[in-house]
């Protein structure tokens, strides 16, 4: 039981990271979405290290993962829930 968390972040991890590289191989559909993207790109590369919107992004992927591993946590809590109840 000690190994499922860490089992499940870097399954999650690892999902992330392949999809990211699968969508970066992707041409933008439109014009006006990688021209918004190009600026933000830029915008942020701008900014100091220690800004609000840089701290802020640099915390997502954490987040997300975390979502991730709670939620895995919380259907596996929920299939054990009806197991117990199923026997009664």
């Amino acid at each position: 039981m000690n190994r499922f968390p860490l089992i499940v972040v870097i399954a999650g991890a690892t999902l992330f990271v392949g999809r990211k590289l699968l969508t970066q191989g992707r041409t933008e559909r439109t014009s006006f979405a990688s021209m918004r993207r190009r600026m933000m790109r830029r915008m942020m590369d701008a900014m100091p290290e220690d800004s609000p919107p840089r701290l802020v992004v640099s915390i997502l992927p954490r987040l997300q993962q975390q979502n991730d591993q709670i939620l895995v946590l919380l259907k596996e809590q929920n299939d054990l829930l009806r197991r117990l109840s199923a026997k009664r």
